[in-house]
């Protein structure tokens, strides 16, 4: 390969995942600069000098081939995303796909980051309505250095609601363009109003007076698996969850750290590791939260066969670790109007026996060679 008329000559993209191809694509690049072949831009960092070109081309390239399952896939964040206004990439792609008359993809993707962003703002609210509670176990932080950053945690959220609302008004009006049914419409206006009054409404509905068991946990994780993207999952678990008695609420977060525990595998940690091209300690938590958010049908046949794992699920992102960790305190704000009680957390530790980084290929052949780059 060389680098010529401001692109990559010979890279051949899989076509497979836009992020898989994006990070090869880098990767090339640093190689030729490694190699001598690139001419760097004096203040201009390679990636928006080098990098930036071949990520338009790729888009392209996927546009071009049909691949708009797969940018839906990049476009939509999986678990975590940056707490910003929708970038100006992605609104151009959206704007392609309404172009194409595939609004549905771009109202998806709308939906999956509002969603997030919405258990974000709503994680800061109930921060502040907690208060301040001193952690004497960080020996590391003085109370005084606890309280400062709480308040500072909680003074950002005049700035995170001005994001919200823009992204939620924006939303509205992509809604209201593609003809989308006055329910929804209306439930978008009941977000809106909440966030303006920093006040989430109530939960309607019976008090559902099962206890909090693995069965009935996952059946709350699987709700909606085929037809909600991972935002709005997660912005309506809370809700969902809120419906139980305080007891089962407080099981939730038992279950999840208990089903959580079962993936921390050596194998579980190659698996993350060939799929991502690396993995570290957070990232691996990152991404047994996705494998959770997958559903207990994934989770268990993951666990049960690591090698055997279905990789056209995965898209290159992997995150959602944190939001489920948010669900149950906020889900227990929301019917108690106050803080959840902590619970005691165990540390975990890595089952199965100690594998190199080198050597995780051997240990799932299977996902090494399907995952190998060109």
């Amino acid at each position: 390969m060389e680098f010529k008329d401001g692109l990559v000559a010979g890279f051949k993209p899989k076509l497979r995942s836009l992020d898989e191809d994006w990070e090869r694509y880098m990767f090339a690049v640093v190689d030729l600069e490694a190699a001598g072949q690139i001419t760097r831009v004096p203040g201009v960092p390679l990636l928006q000098s080098h990098c930036q070109p071949g990520y338009d081309w790729l888009i392209e390239r996927y546009f071009e081939e049909g691949r708009l399952d797969a940018l839906e896939a990049h476009f939509t964040p999986a678990g975590e995303t940056f707490y910003a206004p929708l970038s100006e990439a992605t609104l151009a792609v959206l704007e392609r796909f309404r172009a194409m008359g595939e609004a549905a993809r771009a109202i998806r993707v709308w939906r999956a980051h509002a969603g997030l962003l919405k258990g974000v703002f709503w994680f800061y609210v109930n921060e502040r309505r907690k208060g301040f509670t001193h952690e004497p176990r960080l020996a590391y932080a003085s109370e005084a250095e606890q309280r400062a950053d709480h308040e500072a945690f909680v003074a950002r959220i005049p700035e995170k609601k001005a994001i919200l609302l823009s992204v939620m008004t924006d939303f509205r009006d992509l809604l209201e363009s593609e003809g989308a049914s006055q329910a929804e419409l209306a439930r978008t206006d009941t977000d809106i109003a909440a966030i303006e009054a920093e006040e989430r409404p109530k939960p309607r509905g019976k008090t559902d007076p099962r206890k909090m068991d693995e069965d009935v946990f996952w059946e709350l994780l699987d709700r909606g698996l085929t037809t909600e993207t991972i935002g709005e999952r997660l912005d309506l678990l809370p809700e969902r969850l809120a419906l139980f008695k305080p007891a089962a609420i407080r099981g939730f977060d038992a279950r999840l750290r208990e089903i959580d525990a079962r993936a921390y595998r050596t194998d579980v940690w190659a698996l993350a590791y060939l799929l991502q091209g690396g993995c570290s300690d957070d990232s691996f938590e990152a991404f047994r939260g996705w494998l959770i958010l997958q559903g207990r049908a994934v989770f268990e046949a993951t666990l049960a066969d690591p090698d055997g794992f279905e990789i056209g699920l995965h898209h290159g992102q992997s995150g959602g670790m944190d939001a489920l960790r948010d669900v149950a305190p906020i889900a227990y704000d929301l019917r108690q109007g106050k803080a959840m009680p902590r619970s005691k957390v165990k540390p975990l530790r890595l089952a199965g026996p100690e594998v190199a980084e080198s050597d995780f290929p051997a240990l799932l052949p299977r996902i090494a060679a399907l995952t190998e780059s060109d």
